[in-house]
């Protein structure tokens, strides 16, 4: 009973913690599943805030990695999205023109209206669409609620950086 005790505590603890997430060209991980899949956006930025992240951007282009839970029995959800290597997911992608402001941990459109790409879901391809270029700006969503969104950057020198990995607590 205390073991048991003791396992469920650290499983409840842990659970309150923020997901460790990397970021590279190639993939992206989390130490937890990927249940919910993930949203890349590649934006264009206008104005970075004071906390050195994008403040005013615009969305170009909206890709979405999907989980392929197919029927049957369940499939064991990937920690990790291999970006151009074929998974147990797939891909959409859809060009956008919306423009938001990021404050603090949320972000609205610029006209204060809620907006969806058309035609998303139209096509599904087996690998990622975006090349992750220096010096271009992306927005990935990863459908945790302990993760708002991560802003995503390839300095001038090659380096990867990755800000704001946090988010609200789940409870």
């Amino acid at each position: 009973m205390v073991v048991g005790s003791g396992f469920l505590l650290y499983q409840f603890l842990t659970s309150l913690q923020s997901p460790k997430i990397e970021i590279t060209e190639n993939y992206i991980s989390k130490n937890r599943d990927f249940i919910n899949g993930i949203n890349i956006e590649r934006i264009t930025v206008g104005s970075i805030g004071g906390n050195g992240l994008p403040a005013k951007y615009t969305m170009n282009c909206l890709t979405r990695c999907t989980i392929d839970h197919s029927k049957g029995r369940p499939p064991e959800p990937p920690d990790r999205i291999v970006f151009h290597k074929k998974g147990k997911y797939w891909w959409i992608e859809d060009k956008a023109d919306f423009q938001y402001v990021h404050i603090s941990l949320r972000r609205t459109t610029v006209d204060g209206k809620k907006r969806l790409p058309l035609s998303a879901g139209l096509e599904r391809l087996r690998t990622c669409p975006i090349e992750f270029e220096r010096e271009q700006w992306f927005f990935i969503t990863l459908g945790d609620p302990q993760v708002t969104g991560i802003f995503f950057i390839i300095d001038k020198n090659g380096n990867m950086n990755q800000l704001m990995g946090s988010g609200v607590s789940p409870i």
